[in-house]
């Protein structure tokens, strides 16, 4: 048997399960869960017996693959042509490759190549829906924090106040927060030539831009602002591995010091990326080769940089994520710090909570209820998407990691996940979503 039999073999076989898995397939349709945040009880109690349906249903398919294999495997047989011993020898060793192959669970993978981490929402298309999602969100922030042992401390200097408008906005880094700085600039009445002059006197420091007309306050006049019936504490969320990847390939996956990686003038190399270097890349070394960090590979990144630029001084992602494993949260950068610490979520009375995901409608209907549609508009900063889709960035970054990595950071973030109603479903892991 000669190797194009052998691969016409291989291509019949896998033709034939491929047809068998989309013919079970077509018969199904497949519905995902909403969050609980933004459904009613009645909508929660349908969606949990649609989840257990589709679990039985993929269950069942995965059972009629492995009959198929055992199909397949039973008709097998040894081709011996008498008398032509390295023919028989030859097929033999086919048959028992074919054989191995279809033993093994891992052949076929049903699970998507990236990961699941859109929601199924309806589009808010009036002020009413907006107000029905912002709700349902405070009911799940509240009900989660009411599950925690523990009070957190109000970590209150990071809040951004404007008294005039009875606002307290808590900004989470990498979720729309550049643009925010820039919104509360307007809402505080500043004119553009105001703002212009901001600029240039706080350069490339949108907190600090911000911070001019947001001073910070004492706790007092926070709580007497929250005690107002006018009172909005906002604050804008993401995908917690979303922003996790996007706060990496800003902060540390690129140069930010001209001609010239390993700059102690680059501040998050100097604090975080040397150090993590030192650290963890004979381990990385060790698991991905020594080629892993060559200019081929680029240096180490999934995606080649179109924007910027990279050495193999800088930190690899599954460096990046071995040292937020292996370091306590609290003492997190705040572009990577969970936003339920960092916003002190479960002490602070937050009823505005915008995700990004949906940032350009929800802050529209936000103005709206801030009498500030003239003053409040989407901008793009700090995009580093490369043009590529968001789920499938993460699965390039996220299959760097083994099952233990994934779990421990999502350990890390569940707090982020619960609260906010986030879900994470890639290969087998299926993360805060109810089995």
């Amino acid at each position: 048997m000669n190797k194009y039999v052998k691969f016409g073999i291989f291509a019949f076989i896998n033709i034939i399960m491929l047809y068998f898995i989309f013919t079970n397939i077509s018969n199904y349709t497949y519905e995902f869960a909403v969050t609980e945040a933004e459904g009613s009880v009645s909508d929660v109690d349908n969606k949990d017996s649609d989840l257990n349906s589709t679990h039985i249903i993929v269950e069942s398919i995965e059972s009629n693959i492995e009959n198929m294999k055992n199909v397949l495997l039973y008709k097998i047989k040894p081709k011996l042509i008498p008398g032509d011993s390295n023919n028989s020898i030859e097929a033999t060793t086919i048959d028992r490759a074919l054989a191995e192959a279809l033993t093994d669970s891992s052949e076929i993978d049903l699970s998507p190549p990236n990961p699941i981490i859109s929601q199924e929402t309806k589009p808010i298309s009036n002020l009413v829906e907006f107000q029905k999602v912002i709700l349902a969100r405070n009911h799940l922030l509240k009900r989660q924090c009411s599950n925690k042992k523990s009070r957190q401390s109000l970590k209150y200097k990071v809040f951004y106040p404007l008294p005039r408008k009875s606002l307290v906005w808590c900004p989470v880094f990498k979720a729309a927060s550049t643009n925010w700085m820039h919104n509360i600039l307007h809402l505080a009445g500043k004119t553009e030539k105001d703002i212009e002059k901001i600029i240039q006197d706080h350069p490339q420091q949108p907190n600090e831009q911000a911070r001019v007309v947001a001073p910070l306050l004492p706790l007092s006049k926070l709580r007497e602002i929250s005690s107002s019936e006018q009172f909005k504490g906002m604050l804008v969320v993401r995908h917690p591995f979303d922003r996790l990847v996007s706060a990496y390939r800003d902060k540390l996956e690129r140069c930010h010091a001209y001609n010239n990686c390993a700059s102690d003038s680059d501040w998050y190399y100097k604090t975080y990326g040397k150090k993590i270097v030192k650290k963890y890349r004979k381990g990385a070394e060790l698991r991905f080769g020594p080629d892993y960090f060559s200019k081929e590979n680029n240096f180490g990144s999934p995606i080649p940089l179109l924007s910027s630029w990279r050495s193999r001084s800088l930190p690899s992602w599954w460096e990046f994520v071995q040292y937020i494993l292996h370091t306590s949260p609290s003492s997190y950068d705040e572009h990577w710090k969970p936003a339920s610490l960092y916003c002190s979520v479960c002490s602070f009375p937050y009823n505005y909570i915008l995700h990004f995901e949906n940032i350009q409608q929800e802050e529209k209907f936000f103005a709206q209820e801030m009498s500030a549609s003239d003053l409040i508009h989407p901008r793009w900063e700090n995009r580093n998407d490369e043009g590529l889709a968001k789920e499938e960035i993460l699965g390039k970054y996220f299959n760097m990691l083994d099952d233990k990595d994934i779990t421990a950071l999502y350990k890390i973030y569940e707090d982020d996940f619960k609260m906010f109603g986030y879900k994470f479903e890639y290969k087998h892991l299926r993360l805060n979503l109810k089995s």
